[in-house]
């Protein structure tokens, strides 16, 4: 989802996505990919803790988001910029504490 959303062109970008603030998608899917990596992580497969798990999602995905903007620099009208990678590192942040709340309301998550 986060490549396929870097690989369209800048000029072609559907008009929902100008409606849209762009810094706001940039949280949000840093933010579903965090929750993700947190439920797997920490997972009946995996002997990660909580803290473990919130480490290796800050690196993978902050790693994930570097490699996102310099994909995009190969993108028509697309460049990198260092302000999205941060706010790919805050939908990060806000994760792990997103799905430490919703493991505690939710018995399954």
């Amino acid at each position: 989802m986060i490549i396929l959303g870097s690989s369209i062109p800048g000029k072609k970008i559907p008009e929902i996505f100008t409606l849209t603030p762009d810094k706001l998608i940039h949280c949000v899917e840093y933010l579903v990919l965090g929750f993700l990596l947190m439920r797997w992580l920490t997972s009946d497969f995996t002997s990660f803790t909580g803290k473990k798990s919130a480490v290796i999602v800050l690196l993978v995905g902050a790693l994930c988001a570097m490699a996102d903007e310099l994909y995009q620099n190969l993108t028509p009208n697309r460049t990198p910029d260092f302000y999205d990678w941060c706010l790919d590192v805050v939908g990060l942040m806000i994760s792990i504490p997103f799905f430490d709340f919703l493991r505690r309301k939710i018995y399954w998550i």
